[in-house]
């Protein structure tokens, strides 16, 4: 019985110390960056302005030829669509 408790002590400190190195840290550069593309396609977005959402994704290291440049425009343009006139 004393075995038994023993195992299942080792068990959760083994799981306690796993689960404190799955977490990713970010870096104060990371979270900037993160931050500053946020900001920037919200008030893309408020001002319903492609070449402030192009400039915003192209600071945050996307370029013009990649798909996901692309399909971020395009969901963009849609999603702008929608609103109601200005």
């Amino acid at each position: 019985m004393v075995d038994e408790q023993n195992d299942d002590l080792r068990d959760v400190l083994a799981e306690e110390q796993s689960r404190g190195t799955r977490r990713k840290r970010f870096d104060a550069e990371e979270r900037r960056k993160l931050y500053l593309l946020r900001q920037g396609v919200l008030k893309a977005y408020r001002d319903r302005d492609e070449v402030a959402l192009k400039v915003a994704l192209l600071a945050a290291g996307l370029t013009e030829d990649s798909p996901r440049f692309a399909e971020l425009l395009k969901n963009f343009r849609a999603a702008i669509s929608r609103l109601p006139p200005k």
